[in-house]
């Protein structure tokens, strides 16, 4: 089995990491991986893993009081693009 994670670099992407290696194949991806909004069409048609994990999130919730567009952008904006972006990839 394949397993694409998002957001290895933080504390639950870390422990899912470790925790889903034993269901086969992990590539795991933090933010220091690039653009994922970018790229993360090509790289789901590249690996065409059999499961998503996206445990990635914008966190600092001082700094989200601050920049709370940033942190919704983040949190909820990307996650909805990710989604339907998949949904059209998939066969009826």
């Amino acid at each position: 089995m394949k397993v694409l994670l998002f957001g290895a670099g933080g504390q639950v992407g870390w422990e899912l990491q470790r925790s889903l290696s034993p269901l086969g194949a992990v590539q795991a991806l933090d933010h220091q991986a690039g653009d994922l909004e970018a790229t993360v069409v090509p790289l789901i048609n590249d690996t065409r893993p059999d499961i998503i994990v996206n445990a990635a999130a914008y966190t600092a919730v001082d700094k989200a009081e601050v920049e709370p567009e940033r942190a919704l952008r983040i949190n909820a904006g990307a996650k909805e693009k990710h989604l339907h972006r998949l949904r059209s990839m998939t066969p009826e």
